[in-house]
C-alpha cells in the first residue's frame, strides 16, 4: 500500500467506526433512564409540574426526543395545563452521552405545542410565575456554560442520578417553539380563538444580559403578527419584571381579532357594539418590563364597521338634533393615528377618521386603564343631512368643523358639543329648523338681545 493510500484508509476506517457507533448506539442507550431526572430538573426550574412521555436518542441530530409533554399551570390561574406538546427535542452533547453516559442539555425545542396564556383583571399573566420557585445558581455566568449534567449510575441502571449542584446549575441556552398554538383569555373565562402557526425563539438565554427574542403568529382571522427584540436578563424570580425592548408589527389583522385582544387586555367597546370587517395595520416600538410594557407607534384601520353604535347619532343629539336619521352603525373607511399604550391606558394623537356618508373626525384623547374616555375631536361633516348642513354655518364651522368631546365610560360614551361663544350666533344665516337643546339655547340668547 502506498504511503498516500494508507492515511486515507485509516481515515476511512475511523469514519466508518464513528458512523457505526452512531447507528448502533441508540440501541444500547436507554434514554428513558434520564426521564425522571429531566422531569425533576425542569419542574424545579419552572416551578411547575413537568411530565414527559417516552424518550429516545436521535444521535445524528444530537438530541433526545420526548413524546407527550405537559407543563401544568399556576393553580391560581387554571387547573388546565399551561403547555402541552406532541414532542420535545432536547439538544444534547452526543459524545458525552455515548462515551460517559453523561447527559448535558443545551437547548429545548417544543414541537406543535398548545400554550394557554391567561390574564387577571389586575393585569397579571400566568406565564409570569414560571420559575418563581426556582433558585438560580452561578448568576455571574452565561447560561451556555450551565448545562444540566445527569449521569447514569452504571451500578444502578434502574434510574439516573444527579448531584444537587448539577441540578441547580441547569439552564437552557436556546429555546424554540415550532408550529404552535396560543390561546389568550381572562382568568375564569373561556379563551378567545387561538393564534396559529406560532413560532418563538430565544438564544443565548442569560441571567445577566439581554438576549435576542422573536415571535411570529397567524391571528385567528388570518392576519400576521410579529415581535422582535431583546428579552432579559432573567436574573429575577418574577416574569412580570423581565425587561423587553423591540418592535411589534401587525399586518392585515381582522377587526374581530382586535376586539378579542382588547377584551383580554381589559378594554371595552360601547355596550352592544362590535367590530366587523376590515383590517388593522400597526408598527409599534415596545419597551419596559412586561408588567409595565409601553407601546408607541402608528395604527391604521381600514373598512371597519362599529355595529351597534352611531357616532353621527351621538353628535346629532349633542347639537340638539336628536331623532335625525343617522343609522345604527359607524362605517369607518379609514382610521389612523399615533397610539401610545402603557399601564395608565391609551393615548391617541393625530387621529384622522373617515366615516362613510358622514365625513371626517380629527383630534386626540385618552382611554384610561379603567376604560374612561377623554377625547377632544373635531367633526367635518359632509352630505345633505341636517347635521351636515349645520356644519356649513360659519358659527358651527369654527376651525374647519364642529368641535366636540367624548367623555365618560367606554360602555356608555357621552358626546357633547364643545362650542364657545354661543352669544355670537349668526342666526340670520340659519336656513334650517333648529330643535331640541341647542334650539332652546339659541332662542334664549336671541330674546336677551332684543331692544328693551
Amino acid at each position: 500500500m502506498s504511503r498516500f493510500k494508507k492515511p486515507v484508509a485509516i481515515v476511512a476506517i475511523i469514519i466508518a467506526v464513528i458512523v457505526l457507533v452512531l447507528i448502533i448506539a441508540p440501541f444500547f442507550i436507554n434514554a428513558d433512564l434520564f426521564r425522571p431526572e429531566i422531569e425533576r430538573a425542569l419542574s424545579q426550574k419552572l416551578g411547575r409540574k413537568v411530565q414527559l412521555g417516552h424518550i429516545r436518542v436521535l444521535l445524528f441530530s444530537g438530541s433526545l426526543s420526548a413524546d407527550q409533554i405537559s407543563i401544568s399551570d399556576d393553580p391560581a390561574y387554571s387547573t388546565e395545563p399551561f403547555l402541552t406538546a406532541k414532542s420535545l427535542s432536547i439538544g444534547i452533547d452526543v459524545m458525552a452521552l455515548i462515551f460517559s453516559r453523561d447527559l448535558r442539555v443545551h437547548s429545548l425545542n417544543f414541537i406543535n405545542p398548545r400554550v394557554q396564556l391567561l390574564r387577571t383583571a389586575s393585569g397579571e399573566w400566568n406565564f409570569a410565575t414560571l420559575g418563581t420557585t426556582a433558585k438560580f445558581a452561578h448568576r455571574n455566568q452565561r447560561s451556555s456554560s450551565l448545562p444540566i449534567s445527569l449521569k447514569v449510575d452504571q451500578d444502578n441502571p434502574e434510574g439516573a442520578t444527579a448531584s444537587t449542584a448539577a441540578l441547580n446549575s441547569f439552564s437552557v441556552d436556546q429555546m424554540k417553539i415550532s408550529d404552535g398554538t396560543v390561546a389568550l383569555g381572562r382568568v375564569g373565562q373561556p379563551p378567545s380563538p387561538a393564534y396559529q402557526t406560532v413560532s418563538i425563539s430565544a438564544r443565548g438565554i442569560s441571567q445577566t444580559a439581554a438576549f435576542p427574542f422573536q415571535f411570529e403568529a397567524k391571528t385567528p382571522g388570518g392576519g400576521k403578527i410579529s415581535l422582535t427584540g431583546t428579552l432579559g436578563p432573567m436574573d429575577n424570580n418574577d416574569g412580570n419584571h423581565i425587561p423587553f425592548q423591540g418592535r411589534a408589527k401587525a399586518q392585515n389583522i381582522p377587526a374581530q381579532d382586535i376586539e378579542n385582544l382588547m377584551a383580554v387586555l381589559g378594554y371595552a367597546l360601547p355596550a352592544g357594539s362590535h367590530l366587523n370587517g376590515g383590517a388593522v395595520q400597526a408598527d409599534m416600538a415596545l419597551q419596559g418590563p412586561l408588567d409595565k410594557l409601553a407601546a408607541d407607534g402608528p395604527v391604521k384601520l381600514s373598512a371597519v364597521t362599529l355595529t351597534g353604535f352611531s357616532l353621527a347619532s351621538k353628535l346629532s343629539a349633542a347639537l340638539g338634533q336628536s331623532g335625525a336619521h343617522t343609522g345604527n352603525d359607524t362605517l369607518i373607511d379609514v382610521a389612523e393615528g399615533t397610539f401610545q399604550y402603557g399601564p395608565r391606558g391609551v393615548h391617541a394623537e393625530n387621529l384622522n377618521v373617515e366615516i362613510a356618508s358622514v365625513g371626517s373626525v380629527t383630534g386626540s384623547g385618552t382611554i384610561s386603564a379603567e376604560n374612561m374616555l377623554d377625547m377632544r375631536l373635531v367633526a367635518k361633516l359632509t352630505g345633505s343631512s341636517l347635521i351636515a348642513r349645520l356644519t356649513q354655518i360659519s358659527f358651527f364651522n369654527k376651525g374647519g368643523g364642529i368641535p366636540f368631546r367624548v367623555e365618560g365610560d367606554v360602555s356608555n360614551p357621552q358626546v357633547t358639543a364643545d362650542i364657545p361663544g354661543l352669544s355670537n350666533t349668526p342666526l340670520n344665516q340659519l336656513k334650517i329648523p333648529i330643535k331640541g337643546q341647542l334650539g332652546s339655547v339659541l332662542g334664549g340668547l336671541l330674546k336677551k338681545k332684543e331692544p328693551q
